[in-house]
C-alpha cells in the first residue's frame, strides 16, 4: 500500500505557514502524496446532510477559512519535489469543464507530472446554489466533465457533444505531462458513483469505509470494469480515513486507523486484505503540533512494523 496525508486547507489552521511546514514534513517523512479538499463557500444555515458522518454534520464552521484546492496545490507544488498532489475530491460541477481541465493540466505541468485528479459530484446543495451550479443533474454533469477532460488532454482538436456541454472548434495546449492524462480517481459509494469509477475512472476513492464494505465495493467495481471490457490492471482502490495514534487503546466503535500502534496496524492489515492500494490519512488535530505529531508517529512507529 501507498500512503498520503490530507493537509488542512479547510478550517481553523488553513494558513500558508502551516500548509508549507506540513507539506515539507510529509515529504521528508517519505509519504507518497499530500491531499487537499474542495469547498468554496459554506452556508450560514446548512440543511444538507454530510454523507460521511453518522450524525450528518460537517466539521468545518462557515466562519472558518476555505482555501481553494487547485490554487493551494499549485502553491505546494512549488515547494515540494517528490510527493504527488491529490484532491479528495474536486467537485467537478462547481466549475466549467474546460476551465477545470485547464487548471488540472496546468498543475500537472508545473508540478512535473505529480497530480492525482480525485473527482466527485458533491453533496452540499446550498454550495451548489451559491455557485449557480446544477445540483439536480450533478451526476450527468460530472460524467460529461470527465469525458471532456479526456478529450482535451488527448485530441488534437477536441470535440464533445453532450446533453449539458458542447466543445468544438478549439485547440487545447499544452497537454499534460502524464499520458494520456493525469489519473482520475472517482469518489463516492452510491451505485452510480461506483459505475462512474469503473467505466470512466482510473481509480475508486472512498471516505471512511470499513474494510468489509471496501472489499465488497472493490469487487463490484472490478466486475463492472470486466463487464465493459476494461482491465483491472493498474486500477487503484483508495480510502481516505481519519488518523490518530494514541498511547492507550480505544474502545469499540472507534474509527479505523485510530488507536494504538497495534490497533492501527491491525486495521491496515484488514484494509490490505480488502484490496486497498492507497490509504489517504486525515490526521486529527486543531493545531499544527497535533497534526504533525500524528503524521510523525505513523511514519516512525507504524510504517516500520508493516
Amino acid at each position: 500500500m501507498q500512503f498520503g496525508v490530507v493537509l488542512p486547507n479547510l478550517g481553523s489552521i488553513a494558513r500558508p505557514d502551516v500548509l508549507c511546514r506540513l507539506a515539507l514534513r510529509v515529504e521528508e517523512l517519505g509519504f507518497d502524496s499530500l491531499w487537499v479538499s474542495d469547498h468554496v463557500v459554506l452556508p450560514v444555515h446548512l440543511e444538507s446532510r454530510y454523507p460521511y458522518s453518522s450524525r450528518g454534520g460537517f466539521a468545518v464552521r462557515p466562519e472558518e477559512d476555505l482555501l481553494e484546492p487547485l490554487t493551494t496545490l499549485t502553491f505546494l507544488a512549488g515547494m515540494t519535489q517528490r510527493v504527488r498532489l491529490g484532491i479528495s475530491v474536486l467537485i467537478l460541477p462547481y466549475r466549467h469543464p474546460v476551465l477545470n481541465a485547464k487548471m488540472l493540466t496546468t498543475l500537472d505541468i508545473l508540478s512535473g507530472g505529480r497530480i492525482i485528479a480525485g473527482v466527485g459530484v458533491g453533496w452540499m446543495k446550498e454550495e451548489f446554489q451559491a455557485l449557480d451550479a446544477d445540483y439536480e443533474h450533478r451526476g450527468e454533469v460530472t460524467d460529461e466533465h470527465i469525458e471532456i477532460f479526456k478529450a482535451l488532454c488527448t485530441q488534437e482538436e477536441p470535440a464533445f457533444d453532450g446533453k449539458h456541454y458542447q466543445v468544438k472548434g478549439i485547440k487545447f495546449f499544452p497537454k499534460p505531462i502524464q499520458k494520456p492524462y493525469p489519473p482520475i480517481w472517482v469518489g463516492g459509494t452510491t451505485h452510480r458513483a461506483i459505475r462512474r469509477a469503473a467505466t470512466l475512472g482510473d481509480g475508486w476513492h472512498v471516505v471512511r469505509m470499513r474494510p468489509p464494505e471496501l472489499a465488497q465495493g472493490r469487487e463490484e467495481v472490478l466486475r463492472l470494469r470486466h463487464q465493459h471490457g476494461l482491465s483491472g490492471d493498474g486500477f487503484q482502490v483508495s480510502i481516505r480515513t481519519t488518523l490518530e495514534v494514541t498511547d492507550t487503546p480505544l474502545g469499540e466503535g472507534r474509527t479505523p486507523l485510530t488507536g494504538t500502534v497495534q490497533q492501527v496496524l491491525k486495521d491496515l492489515g484488514q484494509y490490505q486484505e480488502a484490496g486497498a492500494d492507497y490509504i489517504v490519512l486525515g490526521p486529527r488535530g486543531r493545531s499544527f503540533e497535533q497534526v504533525v505529531q500524528s503524521v510523525e508517529r505513523f511514519a516512525g512507529e507504524v510504517v516500520p512494523k508493516l
